[in-house]
């Protein structure tokens, strides 16, 4: 088998059991992201994964939750390069500098630092400390849109106090 016919593969079997357990939320995910939707943000899904994988991903979500998905097959330039939320906050209309992304892995969050988003760090199975991130938070569960908006203010304002 060529590395082609191995990705799509994999990528299959991956589709298979999402199609046939659902999405695995992490703890919290579903519900920050419904408060964000219901708060009116736009949001993007910036993954390295495949589009096909991604868009069966959000398509098994059962309320709109992304404008938009930049997949790895879409990035110019693959995280850890800023190129993936440049895309996408261009996508959005929004200046990555008013952007918060949310991220679990290291390339993933030096990615998202590198485009300028106030940049959280949520990790999975790596640690993210000192990474960079602009926080970092065991887990997503209990957090809402408000915490969000006040990790956004807290940074930018932060940032702004820096500048001459």
């Amino acid at each position: 088998m060529d590395v082609d016919a191995i990705v799509d593969r994999l990528t299959d079997d991956v589709l298979s059991g999402l199609a046939r357990d659902g999405v695995p939320f992490r703890p919290g995910a579903r519900e920050l992201l419904q408060s964000l939707r219901d708060a009116g943000v736009k949001t993007a899904l910036v993954t390295m994964s495949m589009r096909r994988m991604a868009q069966a991903v959000v398509d098994l979500i059962d309320f709109d939750a992304f404008d938009v998905i930049v997949a790895g097959d879409d990035a110019t330039r693959p995280k850890p390069h800023p190129d993936p939320y440049l895309q996408a906050c261009e996508a959005l209309g929004v200046d990555p500098g008013e952007a918060v992304a949310i991220e679990d892995s290291p390339n993933g969050l030096r990615s998202a630092l590198a485009s300028r988003a106030i940049s959280l760090g949520v990790p999975n199975m790596i640690s993210l400390t000192g990474v960079g991130a602009h926080a970092l938070w065991p887990t997503l569960a209990e957090r809402s849109a408000d915490d969000i908006a006040g990790l956004f203010a807290a940074h930018r304002d932060a940032g702004r106090e820096g500048v001459a």
